[in-house]
């Protein structure tokens, strides 16, 4: 009898600690496209090597769709986003408080030194920026330039600028870079500083809310220790060599 209570207590212990070290698994989307998805991929992937016992599955989807399924709990998180902005219809996300990327919202033109360095100093000119990208479109708004253009795609803004049918397009800096690759249009060029910037965020839903403190630890890590500065640089270096 004692035996098998022995057996019976070692196969319990056996059975919790199994669970206590079994690895949970995160499934996050991103609602952005390349070449912000590949470094969001490349930063979540190095996050997670690090991360004892959390496993990380990374998917891009269209913007709403990956907004909703993780706030739905179907997906486990969003990345990334300006928490201020979208948690207050997505209520069952919570953000971790490292942010590893800043939106820049740049000008794009074929002058190589315009004076263009906020939004109102577009006014006397014709100006694009592409369907969903908030900020530009409100600013751009706001601003009422010469001419408006809103286009679906960053490829569309860029070879628009290229065809001397804009003068400038504001969208994101990668995005225009990317798109400067896609159409060839090597005479388009980034002007600095960037109009805007917005630090973004990754979203956990709230069912997994005790790892953010892991998440936290990880990222400041990565930030404090060079990694996600050379995961940028590396894409930023690729962008520009194509």
């Amino acid at each position: 009898m004692k035996l098998k209570f022995r057996i019976v207590t070692v196969c319990l212990l056996l059975f919790f600690n199994a669970l206590c070290m079994a690895e949970i698994q995160l499934h996050i989307s991103t609602g952005f496209t390349p070449p912000v998805s590949d470094f969001y991929r490349s930063v979540l992937g190095e996050a997670d090597k690090r991360m004892k016992d959390v496993a990380i599955k990374f998917e891009a989807l269209p913007a709403e769709r990956s907004l909703v399924l993780a706030n739905q709990g179907i997906n486990d998180g969003e990345c990334c986003r300006i928490p201020a902005v979208v948690t207050k219809e997505y209520t069952q996300l919570s953000p971790v408080n490292i942010s590893f990327f800043t939106a820049r919202f740049s000008a794009f033109s074929k002058h190589k030194k315009p004076d263009i360095k906020q939004f109102s100093d577009l006014k006397p000119f014709s100006v694009g920026t592409v369907k969903g990208w908030k900020i530009a479109v409100i600013n751009i708004n706001k601003v009422q330039p010469q001419e408006i253009h809103i286009v679906t795609t960053p490829e569309q803004l860029i070879e628009m600028i290229n065809q001397d049918r804009l003068d400038y397009g504001v969208v994101g800096y990668l995005s225009g870079l990317q798109s400067i690759s896609n159409v060839q249009a090597n005479n388009v060029y980034a002007i600095e500083p960037p109009l805007a910037q917005k630090d973004l965020y990754l979203l956990l839903h709230r069912k997994h809310k005790g790892l953010i403190p892991i998440f936290n630890k990880t990222l400041k890590k990565m930030t404090e220790d060079g990694t996600v500065d050379q995961l940028y640089n590396n894409l930023i270096a690729s962008l520009k060599s194509k």
